[in-house]
């Protein structure tokens, strides 16, 4: 149960308040910007038996008393005024958003290290704010829902809780502690974003709620109402809601608890225009071929996306849906809006799938590429497909574009299913049994895990999609050829947040992660002559951290001849990995991991100019190893170069640093360079330990034969040994060391299977 730390309310002098309901165990937080911690003064030197565990939460409920802008924040791991960390909102004067954000104050210096928009509710009620903290890893939630999440290793892992106000008063409950381990009632829907689009007129969406109590997350009951009914029918069947739009404008879906009206949600809706049908008759454009696939076309692939050639390129338009029906009783099978979409990857009925928000519209010269939602298509049936006029901008076969009705006869049948054998294949456009990887994927997955191997052959293309396979055992994606195979989508930090991971059907919002290919509970995978290019820019809204590729397994990882591409965190692993004449390419910690060993072998490790930072070179790795005697991330007779950012900038000599530590007593940086070749860009002094800026020092702090950062045998390109005199924290072995620890594959790979080993071959 949470634990109040405060004896008494607030009894603060305020400035004039706003006429809000009086609720009991609220009083008034000035915006004085002064912390008003828990039972004990600002001022006061932080005892021990105050300090809240390391791994604990702190949160509170509050509203603003004033109009104006304003921030209020609770407090945890608080050592004086100029040293804590907070999570709250930040509010804009007479603003419909507000800013969710964690926030660090470190000697006196405050830096925002997220921030999140939201809607503001609007109607006086409570926000609560969560601030969770375990280990390194800070957490915020607002009303139950996990917002975000970001690594602070600045600060001790012990201090007091309280909150803090500036700009406007606030009235809040006295701050609440507990383990960080027990989560909040929460409620949102169902692996769904935080805004929706819909369209007047059209059938009404069916969406399922997520509204779990506090603590076991048991479920809870709960209301729903809009903002504005004229706008918006809502009705619950059971735990869904039924949404009809009614008319265009922008209003809010408010969801609540039943037992507790202060454990809410907000959802901004946003309802367009439909044009009458009879506009579309008239309007509509010719197709004459330009479509794809064509008209009547039959045994198409039933992943299949659609395509418009336009006679110049395109304008996407800011309004409108896509739609597919079936022909043969006009079922809705997918709605495709311009805007403010999501999918769930994975194929249907899939227990967990990977809920992430995207961009299925694409502009890619001439072309308008249309990705339909995963698994949306049946084998052996007819679709046609509708466009509405403000969809797109631009000129088809002569003729300004108004739209695409269903008169026009765009049709296709799908081909029928796809058998189970060892062997399929995929092309963006040529005979193939999937038009995307990720249909294939699906297919795959529906096979149980034990299953036979299966290989998926992808034929020469560019693939823009995002990737999620989980629990299917031996498969390989192998590429006609490296650079010609290309898997390419932008997703950051910004974009879907976190690591990621699969959901249940029932999960609340989205938690499905930043990467382009998220693997989880797969063992013997292997990724073979294919290039992942996770094309998120770090200087970017949507950038940040932004990996290619996390194997998120304990089991095991093949990649040959591959390339992965992005700006910072380009390969995430965990279990056993093995990297083998593969590119990887970023700048921030581009190769990372709670692993127990990875081999890098013969491969390139180029560092890319950074578009956030341009005199950064970053750092090549940050090791988290799990345990204290595995072999963590091996690079063994490979290169260091450099390239070229995304946005042109160059690397700079001496400016980037091969590892620096999370900073962690409960994990290991394991990290060793044998017989590598390192650029000019790699710095005199290596490894960014203690006394590099504010890093921390590695654990273990020096390395040993068996331990830590260990380097031997480091040349320059030309193969002329460098010169490692100012090299700090780091072992540098003798050539028997090297060879006993990481003298072959089955050396660096002993470890698996409780000793069993693993061999892995070209």
């Amino acid at each position: 149960m949470p634990r109040r730390l405060l004896p008494f309310l607030f009894t603060f002098a305020i400035g004039p308040a706003l006429a809000l309901a009086q609720e009991p165990g609220l009083l008034p937080v000035p915006g004085t910007g002064k912390v008003q911690l828990a039972g004990i003064a600002a001022t006061s030197a932080t005892s021990a038996t105050s300090a809240a565990p390391a791994d604990s939460y702190v949160e509170s409920r509050f509203r603003p008393m004033e109009a104006g802008g304003g921030q209020f924040y609770v407090v945890g791991r608080y050592r004086d005024e100029g040293n804590w960390v907070g999570a709250g909102l930040a509010f804009t004067p007479g603003g419909k958003r507000m800013q969710v954000e964690i926030v660090r104050m470190q000697d006196g210096v405050l830096t925002r290290l997220k921030q999140f928009g939201r809607e503001t509710a609007g109607d006086g009620r409570l926000y609560a704010v969560r601030l969770e903290m375990a280990g390194a890893m800070l957490t915020v939630y607002l009303n139950g829902e996990k917002i975000t999440s970001v690594m602070d290793k600045a600060l001790p892992r012990f201090g007091d809780s309280g909150v803090i106000a500036s700009g406007v008063a606030f009235e809040a409950s006295a701050p609440a502690t507990g383990n960080a381990a027990d989560k909040p009632a929460r409620i949102a829907l169902a692996r769904a974003p935080q805004r929706l689009r819909l369209q007047a007129g059209e059938a009404p969406a069916r969406l399922l709620v997520s509204a779990l109590g506090p603590g076991d997350g048991a479920p809870m009951p709960f209301t729903a109402c809009a903002g504005d009914a004229a706008l918006l029918r809502v009705e619950q069947d059971g735990g869904e809601l039924v949404l009809t739009p009614l008319a265009s404008g922008a209003t809010t879906l408010s969801l609540a608890s039943a037992r507790d009206p202060n454990v809410f949600n907000v959802v901004e809706v946003m309802i367009e225009a439909r044009p009458p049908a009879a506009a579309f008759a008239l309007a509509a454009t010719s197709l004459g071929g330009a479509a794809t696939p064509e008209a009547g076309a039959r045994d198409i692939p039933y992943d299949t996306p659609l395509r418009l050639r336009f006679d110049q390129p395109p304008a996407l338009g800011t309004s409108g849906a896509i739609r597919v029906l079936r022909k043969r009783d006009n079922a809705l099978a997918d709605t495709i809006r311009v805007a403010d979409e999501y999918d769930v990857l994975g194929y249907e009925g899939q227990e967990f799938g990977r809920a992430v928000r995207r961009q299925p519209i694409a502009i890619e010269g001439r072309n308008a590429v249309i990705h339909l939602h995963s698994a949306r298509l049946q084998p052996g049936e007819e679709y046609y497909v509708t466009i509405d006029a403000g969809v797109f901008a631009g000129a088809l076969n002569g003729r300004p574009f108004g739209g695409v009705a269903k008169e026009q006869g765009w049709t296709f049948r799908t081909r029928s299913a796809v058998p189970q054998r060892t062997r399929i294949t995929v092309d963006d456009d040529g005979a193939a049994d999937f038009r995307t990887v990720q249909g294939a994927l699906n297919h795959v997955m529906r096979q149980p895990q034990g299953a036979r191997p299966v290989t998926v052959a992808i034929r020469d293309g560019r693939y823009q999609e995002l990737l999620y396979l989980r629990g299917r055992n031996a498969v390989t994606l192998r590429g006609q050829s490296r650079d010609g195979v290309v898997i390419e989508a932008a997703n950051g930090d910004g974009i879907n947040p976190g690591s990621g991971a699969g959901q249940a059907a029932d999960a609340p919002a989205i938690n499905g992660g930043r990467a382009l290919f998220l693997v989880e509970d797969a063992d013997l995978l292997t990724l073979d002559t294919l290039t992942l290019r996770n094309s998120a820019v770090r200087a970017s809204p949507g950038g940040g951290q932004a990996e290619a590729l996390f194997f998120s397994s304990e089991g095991r990882l093949a990649v040959k001849n591959a390339g992965f591409y992005s700006e910072q965190d380009t390969v995430q692993v965990k279990g056993y990995a093995w990297f083998y004449r593969t590119l990887i390419a970023g700048n921030v910690d581009y190769v990372w991991g709670n692993n127990h060993a990875a081999l890098f072998e013969e491969s390139e490790l180029r560092t890319l100019g950074d578009s956030a930072n341009p005199n950064s070179g970053g750092y090549v790795l940050q090791a988290r190893t799990v345990g204290p005697l595995d072999k963590g991330f091996v690079f063994l007779n490979s290169r260091l170069t450099r390239g070229r950012g995304p946005t042109g900038n160059q690397v700079p000599d001496g400016a980037t640093w091969l590892a620096r530590s999370a900073g962690y007593d409960t994990s290991w940086d394991h990290v060793a360079f044998i017989n590598c070749k390192m650029d000019a860009h790699i710095a005199p002094a290596g490894w960014a330990g203690k006394g590099v800026g504010r890093q921390p020092a590695p654990n273990p702090a020096q390395g040993t034969a068996a331990a830590g950062w260990r380097e031997y045998g480091s040349t320059d390109m030309e193969g002329k040994p460098l010169d490692l005199g100012a090299r700090r924290h780091v072992r540098l072995l003798t050539a028997e060391e090297a060879a006993a620890q990481f003298g072959n594959r089955a050396a660096v790979f002993a470890g698996y299977g409780g000793g069993s080993g693993w061999n892995p071959m070209p």
